[in-house]
């Protein structure tokens, strides 16, 4: 394929990933008061990230999701008030605060993906299982070449610790 038919292809991949991030913007707020009535969407953005990358910091979180600080620490206050996430010090070095979900928010959104894979299985009904792969595929290398903004600092390394350690429990 030539750069130019390339180049006429990105325009429309970059609109239907819009698309696709504006209907996630809106089930996100819808699937967060069905978490709690008190969660709104982008506390559940912070506490999908603290489940799936935890142990993690706040500033981590910060990096990771772009967001100012004061917004991730009031979604941290929140989660926490909710008791969907925990906040301890790392063994490595007391000064950095790692955060962890919590068995209530594994349940909580353990039932919020059975809810959501029931609406992707019907969106999903006359795709072929080579189609679902090629599509899995795709966004795994897509998503795979994405930079990680979160700089090497103590606290990502006293995460990265603890990790290793609770890896090799």
């Amino acid at each position: 394929m030539s750069d130019a038919s390339r180049d006429e292809l990105i325009p429309g991949i970059i609109s239907e990933v819009s698309q696709m991030f504006a209907a996630a913007k809106s089930r996100w707020s819808r699937f967060a008061e069905e978490v709690h009535p008190e969660l709104r969407g982008p506390g559940l953005i912070v506490l999908q990230t603290v489940l799936h990358r935890g142990p993690i910091t706040a500033t981590g979180l910060t990096a990771m999701l772009d967001m100012d600080k004061a917004v991730v620490s009031r979604q941290v206050a929140k989660l926490r008030s909710l008791g969907f996430v925990d906040a301890k010090e790392a063994d490595s070095d007391r000064r950095v605060i790692l955060l962890t979900a919590t068995a209530q928010a594994r349940e909580a959104i353990d039932e919020l993906h059975s809810r959501n894979a029931a609406e992707y299985h019907s969106r999903f009904d006359d795709w072929t299982r080579e189609e679902l792969t090629q599509l899995q595929q795709l966004l795994h290398r897509f998503n795979a070449q994405a930079e990680d903004p979160r700089p090497d600092g103590p606290a990502r390394r006293s995460v990265r610790k603890e990790t290793e350690e609770a890896s090799a429990e």
